[in-house]
């Protein structure tokens, strides 16, 4: 069944990977992620930033510099300790970023929009299972199962 559901869900995340990046759009998915990172934190740190996209430092650094020059995001200096920097949207990115999340929405709402309540209630909560996992990581999760056979 788990190597069934695996292969399931890489097929649909390929096929919305195709869907949702690769028509004529400027932005890749570590780019939309770190402009969405920044849309839901409010400014934040190059550090910050690639803990939340899961990217190295200095990957994060590039992609950022490449957004910065983009005009996406934006570089400000804290006004009261001038070595950290601040990474915050401009305009310009926060409206590319809401376009791409209304084409996600108006996606998933194609997609999932004949689906009855119920079944659609029973798949938000197996998501959020599963993102809650995954949020633990998965070595506690692995210790949590290897602890659990021992019993």
């Amino acid at each position: 069944m788990c190597i069934g559901i695996c292969e399931t869900t890489l097929d649909i995340a390929h096929s919305l990977g195709r869907l949702f990046f690769n028509d004529g759009e400027q932005i890749l998915p570590s780019k939309f992620f770190i402009l969405l990172a920044v849309y839901r934190n409010g400014k934040s740190t190059v550090t910050q930033i690639a803990e939340q996209v899961g990217l190295s430092s200095s990957a994060n650094t590039i992609a950022i510099n490449k957004m910065v020059k983009e005009g996406l995001l934006d570089r400000v200096r804290d006004t009261v300790d001038k070595r950290i920097c601040w990474i915050d949207l401009t305009a310009n990115g926060r409206l590319v970023l809401e376009e791409m999340i209304a084409k996600r929405n108006h996606l998933f709402q194609t997609i999932l929009g004949d689906f009855p309540e119920q079944q659609l209630q029973v798949f938000l909560q197996s998501l959020l299972t599963i993102r809650d996992k995954l949020a633990v990581g998965i070595t506690e999760t692995e210790e949590h199962h290897v602890a659990a056979d021992r019993t």
